[in-house]
C-alpha cells in the first residue's frame, strides 16, 4: 500500500524519535517533507521523507523514485491514494462544456517530480505513461478491496498533495 504521512499522523524517525505531524511542505530542495512536533514540546521541526521509518505504528518504507512510501502492514486512512492496478476515472478536458472522462488503469505514485511539475503535488501514471493531478479524479474502482468515494471527501483529505 502507497500512503504519504498526513495531519495528526504519528510518525517514528530513524532516530527513534516520535512526532505528530502538523502539515506537508512540497517547498525543500532535500526533497518532501513535513513540519511535525514532538510530544512534549511545542517546537515545530522540520522531517525528510527519507527519515522516517513508521507511520501511526506501522513500518513504512520510503520509496526513492516516486517520493511515496510503501506501507508494511496496514495504515488507516479515510480514503486511501490510488494504488497501482486501480482503475481511476479521470477528467480529461475543463476546455469544453461538458468535461470529457477517462478510466485508466493507474501504474504508479509521484510526487515533487521535476519532469511533471514540482508543484503540481502528488501525480499518478497510467499505464501509457500519461501524468495526472489527484485533483482530475472523479471515482476509484479499486483492484484490492473497496470503499465508497467521495470526490469532494477525497480532495480534502489529500489538500495538502493536490498542488497549486
Amino acid at each position: 500500500m502507497l500512503v504519504v504521512p498526513l495531519e495528526k499522523d504519528v510518525i517514528k524517525t530513524s532516530d527513534g524519535q516520535a512526532y505528530k505531524v502538523i502539515s506537508y511542505t512540497n517547498y525543500k530542495d532535500g526533497g518532501p517533507a513535513v513540519y511535525a512536533k514532538a510530544k512534549d514540546s511545542k517546537a515545530q521541526v522540520l522531517i525528510y521523507f527519507f527519515d522516517i521509518e513508521s507511520i501511526n505504528g506501522t513500518k513504512v518504507e520510503f520509496q526513492r523514485g516516486s517520493r511515496v512510501f510503501r506501507a508494511l502492514g496496514r495504515i488507516d486512512r479515510q480514503f486511501n491514494l490510488p494504488q497501482p492496478d486501480d482503475k481511476v476515472v479521470v477528467m480529461t478536458s475543463k476546455m469544453s462544456d461538458e468535461d470529457s472522462k477517462e478510466r485508466v488503469e493507474v501504474a504508479a505514485l509521484k510526487l515533487k517530480s521535476k519532469a511533471l511539475g514540482v508543484n503540481k503535488g502528488l501525480m499518478f501514471k497510467d499505464l501509457d505513461g500519461n501524468a495526472y493531478r489527484l485533483s482530475s479524479i472523479v471515482d476509484i474502482d479499486r483492484a484490492l478491496g473497496s470503499e465508497s468515494f467521495d470526490r469532494q471527501g477525497f480532495l480534502n483529505y489529500y489538500s495538502e498533495y493536490t498542488g497549486v
